[in-house]
């Protein structure tokens, strides 16, 4: 039996300042109805997240944070740099291994865009199909419906960070 996740990551939270950040959202979310108190489970306003009155099977929310890999085995394409747009070609596997390992290890990353020539964060790269972020805080449903994108915008207007959204099955 597989699980399903969405998880609404913020990109600019620093390892510092995620505990607060993830505390001023949930109390949000709380105070919207949209999980309750103490297990962060489904609120009476789910609805307003999903579109959907069924909120049997879903585990609710949890919060992440600490340095974390959010990741997607069924979405991640190719990194794409941010500043030019362009994906990186082929031997993006070895290169960022190396990078995700460092940055794992340090907090801290880079990695030369070979199309524009910037040192670019590893945090900062796009991922085709969003399969990637490397980031300290992500607010993560595990099997329920879908997500609205009118909510997943608005989670990152409340957190004031720019923010990805990475889901698939595990």
């Amino acid at each position: 039996m597989s699980s399903s996740f969405q998880t609404i990551v913020d990109l600019e939270a620093t390892a510092e300042d995620a505990v607060a950040h993830g505390e001023r959202v949930t109390a949000w979310l709380v105070g919207e109805g949209i999980v309750r108190l103490p297990d962060h489970d489904p609120g009476p306003r789910w609805e307003r997240v999903t579109g959907s009155r069924e909120a049997s099977g879903s585990d609710g929310l949890t919060v992440v944070t600490g340095r974390t890999v959010f990741f997607s085995p069924q979405q991640s394409g190719p990194p794409v740099c941010p500043y030019c747009a362009v994906a990186f070609g082929d031997g993006h596997r070895e290169v960022f291994s190396t990078a995700m390992d460092e940055w794992w290890n340090t907090g801290r990353s880079e990695v030369l865009c070979p199309a524009c020539g910037r040192v670019v964060s590893l945090a900062a790269w796009e991922w085709a199909g969003d399969g990637f972020a490397f980031a300290y805080l992500g607010f993560e449903f595990r099997n329920g419906p879908a997500l609205l994108p009118e909510f997943i915008t608005e989670l990152g207007q409340v957190l004031g960070h720019r923010t990805r959204f990475v889901r698939g099955r595990i």
